[in-house]
């Protein structure tokens, strides 16, 4: 079910991207600071060129989270393993008493 909602959901976008994209096609110019524009460019193209580099933005930040996750990760390990050193003797001598 939950799959079918998704490819409707889907379906639902793209049409209405497509419409989109068809009804806006006049052009427009952005104007920035210091006399910056834009060369005339259709609307629905603004709007596809902000989306994409909202995914690739989003994307670079995951991958500099995965990263910097997966640092801690190896310091915790390195810290775990200093520890499982450290308690070897310990365990040595626990099992001497019992046994």
């Amino acid at each position: 079910m939950a799959r079918f909602l998704k490819t409707v959901f889907l379906t639902v976008l793209f049409i209405v991207g497509i419409t989109f994209a068809v009804e806006n096609t006049q052009p427009l110019v952005l104007r920035y600071y210091f006399g910056l524009e834009t060369p005339p460019m259709p609307l629905f193209l603004l709007v596809l060129f902000s989306v994409l580099l909202g995914i690739f933005l989003a994307g670079v930040g995951f991958i500099l989270d995965q990263w910097s996750l997966r640092r801690a990760l190896r310091e915790k390990q390195k810290e775990i393993d200093s520890l499982q050193k450290e308690l070897k003797p310990y365990r040595e001598q626990s099992r001497v008493m019992q046994g």
